[in-house]
């Protein structure tokens, strides 16, 4: 059973494959992509699908250079397509596929439930980030919301998560950080002075001499210290 302290005044999420599945979004995404630009036989999609999942990188990979591979690496229905096109493509398309982890809303509203501060921090483009924060609907639960290229500093630099405790006027011990990241959210939480869950699942521990608080591998756990 996870036990943790009760006493928490905030916590602070990340968002890619914590409060959506951002794993699944990608999968949904893969396949529009194929479908709208490669050239490509029905019986060999899957396989290029699952080629542009494992070149994304879980989505630790700049968008530009993941496509310039694209471009280069597969048949395009328009041989005058370009990176352009596609990057353009997936500014105005990958949010819709945006899908909220399962139990997440349960979750947001438990801890506001219990008038606990609720903020995140997440890395990423700015349009990007809000487009899939709008698309499920949960923009009005957080207290603030930090995104990484709206302030020019990067998880897991420690400053980014100070500057949450700032606007939420809170100090990092009795703060909870949630996110999947084993050195961006975890690391980089506990670095800054905060309690970190990891939620498993989406990447292997890869980090020595560095533990979580508590490792979960649902969000839906969560429920029991907030009720």
């Amino acid at each position: 059973m996870l036990i943790l302290n009760m006493n928490y005044a905030a916590v602070i999420f990340d968002l890619d494959n914590t409060l959506v599945n951002r794993k699944l979004a990608f999968q949904s995404y893969a396949k529009l992509f194929t479908e709208k630009f490669v050239e490509i036989a029905d019986e060999d999609s899957t396989e290029t699908v699952n080629y542009i999942i494992s070149a994304d990188q879980n989505g630790y990979r700049k968008k530009r250079d993941l496509y310039e591979e694209l471009r280069s690496k597969l048949a395009m229905k328009n041989e005058q397509t370009t990176v352009e096109d596609m990057l353009e493509y997936w500014f105005a398309e990958f949010f819709k596929s945006s899908i909220l982890m399962q139990g997440a809303l349960e979750v947001l509203d438990t801890i506001k439930g219990q008038n606990i501060k609720l903020g995140m921090i997440t890395n990423g483009s700015v349009h990007s980030q809000y487009a899939k924060i709008d698309a499920v609907g949960i923009r009005d639960y957080f207290h603030t919301i930090i995104v990484s290229d709206e302030v020019g500093i990067k998880k897991p630099d420690p400053k980014i998560f100070s500057m949450a405790l700032e606007n939420l006027n809170i100090s990092g011990e009795n703060v909870l950080f949630v996110g999947d990241h084993p050195s961006n959210d975890v690391k980089g939480a506990l670095d800054a002075g905060m309690h970190a869950v990891w939620l498993s699942g989406f990447g292997e521990w890869n980090l020595t001499g560095v533990h979580p608080t508590h490792t979960i591998s649902q969000l839906s756990e969560l429920n029991e210290i907030f009720r």
